[in-house]
């Protein structure tokens, strides 16, 4: 990824680490976009999710002081985990 962009997506992290309110409807992920981030950087919301979520997976968190929301870590499932999956090249 382009320096830029990631430069990019760790501004518009600080203006919604600024704003965000996890439990507020006034201070939503989305509110923030419509309200703040889309006057400085005019993007799809599709856009400002992505960027999000790459700024989040460099930094690990949303939010700052009392509003800060560790990033979920997701859990990959493997092939032996997953009875449905096909095995394509195990030995019968």
């Amino acid at each position: 990824m382009h320096a830029n962009k990631i430069k990019m997506a760790l501004n518009i992290k600080r203006i919604v680490d600024e704003y965000y309110e996890p439990n507020s409807q006034r201070g939503s992920l989305i509110d923030v976009y419509r309200r703040k981030v889309y006057a400085v950087y005019p993007m799809s919301e599709g856009t400002f999710y992505r960027l999000i979520e790459i700024a989040i997976g460099i930094d690990g968190y949303i939010g700052n002081g009392a509003n800060r929301v560790e990033r979920k870590k997701r859990k990959l499932r493997t092939d032996s985990e997953d009875k449905r999956q096909l095995r394509l090249f195990d030995d019968y």
